[in-house]
């Protein structure tokens, strides 16, 4: 076996602790720390180890490469067997690797790990905690000390506001040793890298204290709807909103199969929007969608269920997705595809301002959309003119369909109006059954 050198900023990841937070910029080798510990200590005990994402829709968006590529560098492979999904240790040691999001069967069968490590646990949301934490609970004697289940968060320093940061670093447990970390802790720190550091400190100050030292994003860098966000946050827009029965429910979807399906449930009161509830899955068929919505308590306008574009099309396996919907009861309108997007995100910035949201779509719809950014060009160092699509697309492609139909209904056009007056677009698909 190779000698191995763990830095000194990971030796306290060998101190039990129910909560490890480790946190900063960029370089300073947080995941490799922390996953080469781990394989250490796999060694020298039989361990369960889960490592975990918000989003992992294969093997290829875990960690297991870089676990991989670290027992082969340092000649652990006589001890641990790469396997296609999974890595084995020879006295029992086990990593997987799973998603969080729309996985939560799966994850309340893991209440037998030792240790569950999450990784850019800047994306993970409140609704991912509450079901992950209670879930480990194991308690084990080692060297005849009781010891629980520990978790590991692994993060790069995004938003003040966002879940992980509020939930480790801001109130931080007694229980829960945090660690900042940076590119000066991290003794491998390539030169390539240094010149990288030193350039944008002398370019731009500010994205170098966001980048390199793990300080808060105050630039909203990239996000699309982030500073609108802020301000309903500052103005108290963000609240415990009453759903009023004398008034019209409408909502605004984005279509998936493979990809996630996301609903938004709208109300207006005078000339306020709100913002009542927020759905989104995966896998599921369409009749599951529509039962969840027809279970709502609420008065929902005649034809409003606005649907994508492609809610109008229909493939060799069925009616389209507008007329299951209205065979389930569901009277819908399809909006028109947009050829441009710009104008949908610039509607959304205006509708945010007079906006209210309600609290619990605080855990996964407006956390998705205050995170929704801009893709990163990096042969031209700018952001490109369209969102990336990612874990964030579904809550901002039915925002922004919202707010088209808000425009609509707010105007009186959208009752009793056929489809072919509002025009809007999606990229979703659907199979239908």
């Amino acid at each position: 076996m190779t000698e191995i050198v763990i830095p000194s900023a990971f030796k306290f990841l060998r101190t039990p602790s129910r909560y490890k937070t480790m946190y900063g910029g960029r370089g300073g080798g947080k995941s490799v720390g922390a996953h080469l510990t781990l394989l250490i200590m796999g060694t020298e005990r039989p361990i369960r180890v889960v490592c975990g994402r918000e989003i992992q829709k294969s093997i290829k968006d875990s960690v297991h490469t870089l676990l991989s590529d670290m027992i082969r560098k340092y000649n652990l492979t006589w001890f641990y067997e790469i396997q296609e999904t999974v890595i084995k240790g020879r006295n029992g040691t086990e990593f997987k690797f799973r998603g969080l999001k729309h996985n939560i069967t799966d994850i309340k069968s893991l209440e037998g790990v030792d240790y569950f490590c999450i990784e850019e646990a800047e994306n993970v949301s409140n609704n991912s905690y509450e079901v992950l934490i209670p879930t480990l609970r194991k308690e084990t004697v080692v060297d005849g000390v009781l010891r629980s289940s520990e978790i590991w968060v692994i993060f790069n320093t995004k938003n003040i506001s966002d879940p992980t940061y509020q939930r480790f670093v801001a109130r931080q447990d007694l229980d829960n040793m945090v660690r900042k970390i940076s590119w000066r802790d991290n003794p491998f720190f390539p030169e390539v890298l240094n010149k990288e550091r030193l350039k944008l400190l002398k370019d731009d100050p500010e994205a170098y204290q966001h980048i390199w030292e793990g300080e808060p994003d105050t630039r909203r860098s990239g996000a699309v709807y982030a500073k609108q966000i802020a301000k309903a946050r500052e103005e108290g827009r963000v609240t415990v909103v009453p759903y009023d029965p004398a008034s019209e429910v409408f909502t605004a979807w984005d279509l998936g199969f493979g990809d996630s399906t996301a609903i938004w449930w709208l109300q207006f009161i005078g000339r306020e929007l709100r913002w009542l509830d927020y759905y989104e899955n995966s896998g599921e068929q369409l009749g599951f969608y529509a039962k969840i919505v027809k279970e709502k308590p609420y008065n929902y306008l005649k034809q409003g269920h606005f649907l994508p574009h492609d809610g109008a099309h229909g493939n060799i396996r069925g009616d389209s997705v507008s007329k299951q919907l209205l065979s389930m009861g569901l009277s819908n309108t399809v909006l028109v595809r947009e050829t441009d997007i710009n104008p949908g995100i610039e509607l959304l910035r205006q509708t945010i301002a007079y906006s209210v949201f309600d609290k619990k779509t605080e855990n996964e719809g407006l956390f998705a959309l205050e995170q929704y950014g801009y893709e990163w060009d990096s042969d031209r160092n700018v952001f490109k003119n369209k969102p990336r699509h990612d874990w964030t697309s579904h809550a901002g492609d039915s925002a922004r369909y919202a707010a088209i139909a808000a425009g609509k209904v707010k105007t009186g056009l959208a009752k009793g109006k056929p489809a072919s007056m509002i025009m809007s677009g999606g990229s979703g698909s659907w199979m239908s059954n």
